[in-house]
């Protein structure tokens, strides 16, 4: 019943088609073997976006990138094989409410497709409703979507039949935008929808990080562009964040924090439900000890994909604060008397905490 409601009353938000953390092409191999011409001309159309173009002319590009490719198979439900191995938490709940759709299909063409997508729906709606985050941090959320398209162009597409067959699509000046209706509570969604491809964009890059270090340790310079990669994409989704929560705190508490409790939503609802997020902790952890390798570059570019997490949590924890959270308690433990604030502080530092590798033994 709650299902319905939701699907209802959100409708108007464009859905994120995102794979299954699984299914993401989360090793150089998966992504070399599953390269296609339509992908590699999509990225071709957008990767030479200049940080200094202006928002419109990246969603043009992002439009034409998006003609290119097919568009997203049948959505898919977890299984309940899939079920058993997760917390309780209601992962399917957590993905309607934001407008998020879990399909199949090719993975390197899906999650190109995902990265797009949510690209579009962030420009169109900057566009038409405007955005208020600074300078830096519209920087730093464009940085962490043209890395991604950089890093899929670098591992599969350069160098091979694709690029040279690669042609850039073009589209119109007179791009549209205002199909996204305005709104606190759509902001808060939209940007939740962005947060959601830069962690599978995240879990595609620590990925090929593990492949890379397991397959050819040796490989330093490549080992210490992935890391930069991933790093770029730690700091976006923490621009992520802000954007989400673009809005006044009065917004917060009259509309966005409402629709996340009953009855319009199951107790316990909270953001800490994403299932992506926790496998990509459990491939930090899984490469953890490949880090811990004699080569100061790589350890010195691990630990700046470290310094970027802490900056995501804290990214997180300010805009937590801003709506009341150094006060009040989360949605996830409602009538406690820790502060939302105080449980995320300590989520950073447990997680950044079992990311870093340990002190070598003197």
């Amino acid at each position: 019943m709650i299902e319905v409601e939701i699907q209802a009353q959100y409708a108007d938000v464009p859905p994120l088609h995102l794979l299954k953390a699984e299914q993401l092409p989360a090793s150089q191999s998966a992504i070399t073997g599953m390269m296609n011409q339509r992908t590699a001309d999509a990225l071709r159309t957008v990767i030479d976006i200049a940080p200094q173009d202006s928002d419109r002319r990246a969603l043009a590009a992002v439009d034409a990138a998006l003609a290119c490719l097919a568009s997203p198979a049948t959505p898919s439900k977890y299984t309940e094989a899939e079920r058993k191995t997760l917390p309780e938490d209601l992962y399917e709940e957590h993905d309607l409410f934001f407008g998020a759709i879990r399909v199949t299909g090719e993975s390197v063409e899906t999650f190109v497709y995902t990265m797009l997508e949510a690209l579009r729906s962030q420009l169109d709606d900057a566009l038409s409703e405007g955005i208020s985050l600074s300078s830096g941090e519209r920087a730093e959320l464009r940085e962490a979507f043209w890395t991604t398209f950089h890093m899929v162009w670098r591992i599969g597409v350069a160098g091979t039949p694709f690029e040279s067959a690669a042609c850039v699509h073009t589209q119109g000046t007179d791009t549209r935008s205002g199909d996204v209706k305005g709104g606190p509570l759509i902001r808060w969604r939209l940007g939740h929808q962005v947060f959601f491809a830069l962690i599978q964009a995240l879990i595609v890059s620590v990925g090929c990080l593990e492949d890379c270090l397991r397959d050819d340790p040796d490989d330093v310079d490549s080992a210490c562009r992935l890391l930069e990669d991933a790093t770029a994409l730690m700091i976006g989704s923490g621009a992520s964040l802000r954007y989400a929560g673009d809005f006044t705190r009065t917004h917060y508490t009259d509309s966005v924090r409402p629709a996340m409790m009953p009855p319009h939503i199951n107790a316990k609802f909270s953001g800490l439900q994403l299932r992506d997020h926790r496998i990509l902790l459990k491939l930090l952890h899984r490469v953890k000890p490949l880090v811990a390798s004699p080569a100061p570059a790589v350890d010195k570019s691990y630990r700046l994909l470290l310094d970027a997490m802490s900056t995501a949590y804290d990214a997180h924890i300010s805009v937590c604060s801003r709506f009341g959270g150094d006060r009040e308690s989360s949605l996830r433990t409602p009538g406690s008397t820790v502060p939302a604030v105080e449980v995320l502080q300590r989520f950073r530092d447990r997680r950044v905490g079992a990311a870093t590798p340990d002190l070598p033994a003197v």
